[in-house]
């Protein structure tokens, strides 16, 4: 059983004075005398004493709380980076208020609300569709990743989604295929519309069809568009979908309607998750480097709460080629 944490009325005990000067003394919020101050910074350190922050926030006023609103806490693309952002204010004694909008602007609007309420002294912002109309009045600093905020206090984590999924659906045309549909999807913000301009230039660009279906970013819906997809178009020779857990359900529909996976059908995914090279086959995907995009977040977030600037590193996403991909002939 751990210990308890040691309590103020334990450091005032040991240093022969009352809780109240414990408090001026480690608040600096009145004279006290050199020889209190030394008996109580004495039992301070003897006893391993730390203030609380919640005690520190009634004191001061102040919430010590960071918001974080994000669109699905059982994302395996979302779930790391809360984690890794999270573990950077482990050192600080700011904690995360985390709230997920499950995809719906108005449970975001109502999540933003209770941000609000709890007096949170910054938002991060991870995939959701809020625009700056919602954040306008908020007065405290911003942190978006995968949509564009703007403002004073507000910055961006913004990564290159056009032009990864140009390269990527320009390596599958390079690779003789003509008979391409993008899965694309409603939901999400900003990143997955940009995914969607850079396949539709590379179509263009190439001459060819855009072919585009609608699912939800998840694997039920992966499988449904992928459905749709052969429905509409069942000559199609290649998948490329918005996300990896949509070409993961897509991979379902597939298997059960007998078409394998690159013979029949090539299968591209975008985000490399975790479970993308344990798919059969091992899925080719674009790579998002989340793991440097929690820390990023979670140092800029660091940043802003001691009232400095943030510098918000440049990141690169990349086509990982593994066995879902296969060259077919003109």
């Amino acid at each position: 059983m751990s210990k308890a944490r040691p309590t103020i009325a334990e450091v005032a005990r040991r240093a022969g004075v009352s809780p109240a000067t414990v408090s001026r003394v480690l608040n600096g919020t009145a004279r006290v005398s050199q020889e209190k101050v030394r008996a109580v910074l004495q039992a301070v350190e003897e006893l391993g004493y730390a203030p609380s922050p919640l005690a520190q926030g009634l004191a001061t006023g102040r919430s010590y709380a960071v918001g974080i609103l994000l669109s699905d806490f059982a994302s395996p693309f979302f779930g790391p980076i809360l984690e890794a952002l999270t573990l950077e204010l482990e050192a600080t004694p700011y904690r995360p208020i985390a709230v997920p909008g499950h995809w719906s602007l108005v449970r975001e609007l109502e999540a933003l609300e209770f941000l609000k309420a709890h007096r949170v002294e910054a938002l991060v912002l991870l995939g959701t569709a809020l625009d700056g109309e919602a954040l306008g009045e908020l007065g405290i600093p911003v942190l978006a990743f995968g949509q564009r905020v703007e403002g004073p206090k507000a910055w961006s984590l913004c990564l290159d989604n056009q032009k990864a999924a140009y390269e990527a659906t320009r390596y599958l045309i390079d690779r003789g295929h003509t008979r391409i549909v993008h899965i694309s999807s409603h939901r999400g913000g900003m990143d997955v519309r940009e995914r969607l301009l850079g396949y539709r230039k590379a179509m263009r660009e190439a001459g060819l069809e855009a072919r585009v279906v609608y699912g939800d970013l998840e694997e039920e819906g992966g499988y449904r568009a992928a459905a749709e997809a052969f429905r509409r178009y069942p000559d199609t020779t290649a998948l490329f979908a918005a996300n990896d857990q949509t070409a993961f359900g897509a991979r379902l529909y597939l298997y059960e309607q007998g078409l394998r996976v690159p013979e029949d059908v090539s299968l591209m995914g975008f985000d490399d998750i975790a479970l993308s090279a344990y798919q059969i086959p091992p899925l080719t995907t674009v790579r998002q480097p989340i793991q440097d995009i929690g820390i990023a977040l979670g140092r800029a977030l660091r940043a802003v709460l001691a009232g400095e600037v943030p510098t918000l590193p440049r990141l690169e996403l990349r086509l990982v080629e593994r066995a879902s991909v296969r060259e077919v002939g003109a």
